[in-house]
Order: C-alpha cells, then sequence, then structure tokens
C-alpha cells in the first residue's frame, strides 16, 4: 500500500503518537516481521531471563510494556483506536471500575425488578382463581 514511502508514513505516525502520549513508541517487531509494535514506557521491578533479539529482551532492555501489534496498512488507525480503549479517558481505572459497578447494579436492579413483577402477577392471578373456587368472587356480566 504505501511502497517505498513506508518509512515516511512510519515517522510522520511516531511523531503523532508522541504528540499523543510522550510515553509511547512505534517500532518494528523482531518476533512478527513486517509488523509494528506500539510500545509504552513502563517500569520493571524484575528482569526474567529471555531470549536475546526477541521483542520481550527489547522491552525488559528499554523498559516499555506492549500495547498493540499493528499491520502497516492499518498505521493509521492505531492512534483513534489508543483514543477510545485509553482508560485516562474514562477518569482512570478506580472512576472506571466504579461506573461499572454502576451498571451492573442497574442492570442487576432491573432484573430483580421483573422477577418481583412477575412474582406479583403470578400470586395475584393464583389468588383471584382460588377465591373463584372457594366461592368468594362472583363473575359479574353486564
Amino acid at each position: 500500500m504505501y511502497g517505498h514511502d513506508l518509512p515516511r508514513y512510519v515517522r510522520e505516525y511516531e511523531r503523532d503518537i508522541r504528540r499523543y502520549d510522550r510515553f509511547l513508541r512505534l517500532r518494528r517487531s523482531l518476533d512478527s516481521p513486517g509488523l509494528f509494535l506500539v510500545e509504552r514506557k513502563t517500569r520493571y521491578l524484575e528482569f526474567p531471563d529471555v531470549p536475546r533479539m526477541t521483542d520481550r529482551a527489547v522491552q525488559y532492555n528499554e523498559s516499555y510494556r506492549p500495547v498493540l501489534l499493528v499491520k502497516p496498512s492499518e498505521l493509521r488507525f492505531f492512534r483513534r483506536s489508543l483514543e477510545l480503549t485509553e482508560i485516562q479517558r474514562y477518569g482512570g481505572a478506580k472512576a472506571l471500575a466504579d461506573r461499572l459497578d454502576e451498571v451492573d447494579d442497574r442492570e442487576r436492579e432491573l432484573v430483580d425488578r421483573a422477577v418481583y413483577s412477575n412474582f406479583e402477577d403470578l400470586s395475584g392471578e393464583a389468588y383471584d382463581w382460588l377465591a373463584w373456587h372457594e366461592g368468594r368472587r362472583v363473575a359479574l356480566r353486564g
């Protein structure tokens, strides 16, 4: 799709991602040739032993974590994907968890209300049927 202009496009996307978040970077994947990795700067407390010349080895060495694996033809879409999935957009992890809990509580309340409503309907019908058979109710036709 990009042909010989791919490096120029990649540089443009790298600048764009840096403007969006200065802790992100874009680089070619060593494990998946032809794909690009979007990585975020981080801090590792321990460094497991991993094979050299792999993406994980580079990430441990330079203190980055993987975010996305992107095809060259999809480079123009990954910024929007990051914007939609960024947890800080929702006020952080705690705020997002609180919102999700509220949604769960609301759904649970609706289900409980529906179950209670069905129970009321069934018990009302059962009471009417029992009252009819015991002779406490009379049908009137007009």
